[in-house]
């Protein structure tokens, strides 16, 4: 009984945690993931379910990837069992991801938002191999977005790798995380949804969002290169 509470807590932690803190820190990625791997047709918006349709099934690809992330981060911390080792082994993985991700996402709001910038859309040809550049080091599936980005620093995933140390074992550790994964990812997929329903096909809500990928971007690139 003990367990299985300690267990439900790790699962209420992402539930509320993804309601309160995820869809602050994590939506840019969730906005990018649906830009980035949802087909030009379907992006198009001219049969929305197909746009829906390919929208979910790039997001459940990258929650899929970031949960695993989670349960190896879960492993680790179970089997470890030492907090100060444990901070230790993440910390560069944490700043590296942080700089990649936030270079990516300052890079795809610049070129989404070029037409809107003079000084910017005069750089075509530049911005043009700057894309280029991107599409080849970007991952090609969201599967491998997500494991990625599942080593991003976050408060909310420190307290449940932490809390996993005392777990006792790395499959104790992996479980407890994969309940935390899963409880983050109803959050997120809502904000896909909305982004589906709202932002995708209206011209003002899109540009708002590209702009917030854009900020949030430069703090994720600010935050890794800080330390």
């Amino acid at each position: 009984m003990i367990e299985t509470i300690g267990l439900l807590g790790f699962l209420t932690l992402g539930l509320l945690g993804g309601f309160g803190h995820c869809i602050g820190m994590c939506s840019p990625f969730v906005l990018f993931v649906s830009r980035r791997y949802v087909p030009p047709d379907a992006a198009r918006g001219t049969n929305p379910a197909e746009s829906r349709r390919a929208a979910l099934i790039a997001q459940l690809w990258y929650t899929v990837g970031r949960i695993l992330t989670y349960v190896a981060l879960g492993a680790l911390a179970g089997a470890l069992g030492g907090v100060v080792e444990l901070a230790g082994a993440l910390l560069g993985l944490q700043r590296a991801a942080s700089v990649v991700a936030g270079a990516a996402l300052v890079l795809w709001a610049l070129l989404a938002l070029a037409d809107l910038v003079p000084a910017l859309a005069g750089s075509g040809k530049l911005f043009g191999r700057v894309a280029g550049a991107m599409k080849g080091r970007v991952p090609g599936h969201p599967f491998a977005t997500g494991l990625f980005l599942g080593l991003l620093p976050c408060g909310l995933l420190y307290s449940a790798v932490l809390a996993a140390v005392a777990r006792g074992g790395a499959l104790q550790g992996a479980l407890a995380l994969a309940l935390f994964g899963l409880g983050t990812a109803p959050a997120l997929l809502g904000i896909s949804l909305a982004d589906e329903l709202l932002a995708r096909h209206r011209t003002i809500l899109n540009r708002l969002s590209q702009v917030f990928i854009l900020a949030m971007g430069a703090w994720f690139l600010w935050s890794g290169l800080a330390g």
